[in-house]
């Protein structure tokens, strides 16, 4: 958590520095609030036990949250954002012989992260409290995952939030964005704790404040 807010202090102070009256730039600050969805493809970067491959998985549920970003006003168009979602991420395996045998696994997390914008690139870091989380044994069965099994996640995301259409109301946005696990997702470290990459597109709306 100390890295998290160490990482809030260090974006707000980078985008203050970089357009206050320093650089004779009169600056107004815009706030906005918005919701948005996504949906997703995942697919786990650490090598699977032997017999077992990877398989791109596509998520059974969207990820939903809501944003808000500290924008100045000035020569360009900084921004820095704050989100909480519930998000969830998943990885399949199959067999290496019998790609017909495959099975599932996923994990869901609340998550709270800090990013900034630059025009309509974006990067961020989230950290996930783990809710619940399913391990696949073969094709149509599961066990749950206790949560205290599941490790905290951290995660980078890079990506833009396109405009599509924009008014004095607010902005509708098409979201692009790759996610990277940072660390297993799994709280007992092996050389097989995944790591899940993800590819997400959607929507968010931002109403102007």
């Amino acid at each position: 958590m100390k890295k998290i807010v160490a990482l809030v202090f260090l974006f707000t102070t980078i985008s203050l520095f970089a357009q206050n009256e320093y650089w004779g730039v009169k600056t107004t600050p815009s706030f906005q609030l918005g919701v948005y969805v996504t949906g997703k493809g995942c697919i786990n970067t650490v090598d699977p036990p032997q017999g077992v491959k990877n398989d791109f998985q596509l998520s059974k549920m969207p990820d939903i949250g809501a944003k808000f970003s500290y924008k100045f006003e000035g020569t360009t168009n900084t921004k820095i954002f704050a989100d909480i979602s519930y998000l969830s991420a998943y990885m399949k395996y199959k067999l290496y012989n019998n790609s017909s045998i495959n099975w599932t696994n996923e994990f869901h997390y609340i998550n709270f992260g800090v990013g900034v914008e630059l025009s309509s690139f974006l990067i961020s870091l989230n950290l996930g409290i783990p809710t619940s989380g399913k391990w696949g044994v073969t094709q149509g069965l599961s066990y749950d995952i206790k949560t205290e099994d599941l490790s905290t996640m951290l995660q980078l995301r890079v990506g833009a939030a396109i405009p599509i259409v924009e008014s004095e109301v607010g902005s509708l946005n098409f979201l692009i964005h790759a996610d990277y696990f940072l660390v297993g997702a799994l709280s007992q470290d092996s050389n097989y704790n995944p790591r899940i990459a993800s590819l997400s597109l959607g929507l968010n709306y931002m109403f102007n404040l």
